[in-house]
């Protein structure tokens, strides 16, 4: 039986597909829920789960529990409703990755953590109706490698040395790909995502405005979007942009001395609330950015399948 290969990317704010991006939020109940507004119920092994809003606090092992796991057969399942397929009686290869700081340490157990969830095969109940797979193999990528791969693979042919620095919710990752290679010995992973600084940009106008800002409002400021804040704060809230963007290139410069050298390349949602300060910063002297914050399970799926053609 061919298989069906599904790239995926467990964040730690929003899980993504090839064609889906959601939060990294659940909750949970002993019993069958109301279904409202066309929600998604999820039954496994006799629990019941709702996708929230509120996404998880950070976990640094994500096989800790069964969350991510629960928000992998969401994943799976709108993927397939996406594309027409009927996962029930397939064989699954799954294609996921983790930041290079983890991979060395954590590509092992990742994968053991969903085979060993589908020893005896994927049984499930989507709004009523039962899933049922056979998970055949998981191949486990350094994240950003993948998505440069898949849309910069010009740059990887035209420099020796590539610089990607992935701006997440939860963390801030730097790959240094050379030769076309990830270089591993640079394993960079801060916990300076961009939930930190939109709490710090939320605590600060608080206390010196008066004004609750929830993590929509700040974002909209960062893209530049129609407010009817006042000028003074949004001036306030881009500087702190600024300033906390620099404070990570400062700890980036631990093991990349000049980011003027090599070309940059930035992906991940907080690169693109952030252009305006990374395409202003001095710190770069060539800047390319990857749009799609789904670049990584993209990229995922297609080193998956190139792994099954080579055997």
């Amino acid at each position: 039986m061919a298989e069906i290969i599904f790239g995926i990317d467990h964040g730690n704010g929003n899980m993504k597909g090839e064609s889906v991006c959601f939060p990294c939020g659940l909750v949970r109940y002993v019993s069958e829920p109301g279904r409202f507004m066309n929600e998604d119920i999820l039954e496994y092994q006799g629990t019941y789960y709702t996708l929230s809003d509120t996404k998880m606090p950070f976990k640094a092992d994500k096989t800790v529990d069964d969350d991510y796991f629960i928000l992998t057969l969401y994943a799976l399942t709108m993927e397939a409703r996406n594309k027409g397929i009927t996962l029930t009686g397939k064989d699954v290869v799954l294609g996921i990755g983790l930041p290079p700081a983890d991979y060395g340490q954590q590509a092992t157990p990742f994968k053991k953590y969903f085979l060993d969830h589908a020893k005896h095969g994927i049984t499930f109940k989507m709004n009523g109706k039962t899933v049922s797979f056979y998970l055949k193999d998981v191949f486990v990528s350094p994240q950003n490698f993948a998505a440069v791969m898949c849309f910069k693979a010009s740059l990887l042919k035209k420099y020796r040395t590539v610089n990607c620095i992935d701006i997440g919710d939860g963390t801030v990752d730097l790959l240094v790909i050379r030769n076309g290679k990830p270089d591993l010995s640079v394993r960079v992973s801060d916990r300076s995502g961009m939930a930190v600084l939109r709490s710090e940009i939320s605590n600060a106008i608080q206390q010196n405005y008066g004004i609750h800002l929830d993590s929509s409002d700040v974002e909209q400021v960062l893209m530049q979007e129609e407010t009817i804040l006042d000028e003074e704060v949004i001036v306030e809230i881009q500087r702190m942009a600024e300033n906390w963007l620099q404070r990570i290139i400062n700890k980036l410069h631990t093991h990349v001395t000049d980011f003027r050298t090599n070309p940059a390349v930035f992906l991940g949602g907080g690169s693109l609330l952030l252009k305006k300060q990374i395409e202003n910063s001095s710190e770069f002297k060539y800047v390319e950015f990857i749009d799609d914050v789904r670049a990584n399970a993209i990229g995922y799926e297609k080193l998956t399948a190139a792994r099954l053609r080579r055997g």
